[in-house]
């Protein structure tokens, strides 16, 4: 058993989720009665290769969950992946994985081309490492699901305004259930994400006491583009507030998920290609012989 799980790559559960996304993209052209079912298993089995494969990381690597980039990019799509097998298993006949999948296959590719090497840590910085990282990770995941919620709204609500028949076996979520996901999704994601970044600057300082690598300065790239996503997510979160009484407050919603979910997608691209002293190991210093007296 050990060593079948040590065989376990990210290849193994990114064929599984690729399968059910195009399981999920047939819905678009035949019906089928065994479609549903390929749909689970394959799901469940990607999510069970991803879940063995991030368990046997956290058992026989140094480092612990989310202690590198290539950890946290994985847990994220474990999260939207386990999501999207509960909502397929509950609702059979919404096309969830169309807007699921794609986003949880770009997440695990980001992991691939990131660092897996773990940010230098002691005590301190594992705690606050934790709690900066599951903070980011919360914001971006609600993001991820504001996002979705928001482009089968705008979808939904189009298809009734051109008064277009529902396609068979292709039942969409109602327009109330998805608005009450998007008038949520603002006010989570302003609030994680504005933990995580105060949670960093705290690391940042564990970090500079500890001497374990070189403080993070303001102008940072790391900082100005976590910096500009917590305002955008804060301003969107306000905003949603304000409209919240209008009658064009799903559809306001609706675009403010995407634009913030474009505003992530910028930011994590920014982050894989930019240069950073974020994680940076400390600079190597001079070593000084005392003369003899």
């Amino acid at each position: 058993m050990i060593e079948f799980v040590s065989r376990i790559s990210v290849v193994c559960f990114v064929a599984s989720y690729a399968v059910a996304l195009a399981c999920e993209a047939s819905r678009l052209i035949f019906r089928s009665g065994v479609r549903g079912a390929a749909m689970v298993a394959f799901a469940a089995a990607g999510l069970c290769a991803h879940t063995l494969f991030l368990v046997w990381r956290a058992a026989n690597e140094s480092s612990i969950p989310l202690s590198s980039a290539f950890d946290w990019y994985l847990l994220a799509s474990w999260l939207l992946a386990g999501g999207y097998l509960w909502l397929t298993i509950s609702n059979p006949r919404t096309p969830v994985g169309l807007f699921m999948l794609p986003v949880v296959l770009g997440l695990i590719g980001a992991a691939q081309v990131s660092s897996r090497e773990p940010f230098p840590q002691s005590p301190a910085t594992q705690i606050w490492g934790a709690i900066h990282g599951s903070f980011y990770l919360a914001a971006c995941v609600a993001v991820a699901i504001g996002a979705i919620a928001g482009l089968m709204w705008l979808i939904q609500a189009g298809r009734l305004a051109r008064k277009q028949a529902p396609l068979r076996g292709f039942r969409m979520p109602s327009l109330e259930k998805l608005a009450h996901i998007q008038s949520r999704t603002p006010s989570i994601a302003a609030w994680t994400s504005s933990a995580g970044f105060v949670s960093g600057i705290v690391l940042n300082a564990v970090y500079r006491q500890r001497e374990l690598m070189e403080t993070v300065p303001w102008t940072d790239p790391v900082v100005l583009r976590i910096a500009a996503l917590v305002v955008w997510l804060v301003a969107a979160a306000m905003v949603s507030g304000v409209v919240s009484r209008r009658p064009d407050a799903a559809r306001t919603n609706a675009w403010l998920s995407l634009v913030s979910f474009g505003v992530l997608t910028a930011s994590i691209v920014w982050g894989l290609f930019g240069v950073t002293q974020h994680g940076a190991p400390p600079a190597p210093t001079a070593v000084h012989s005392e003369a003899a007296p």
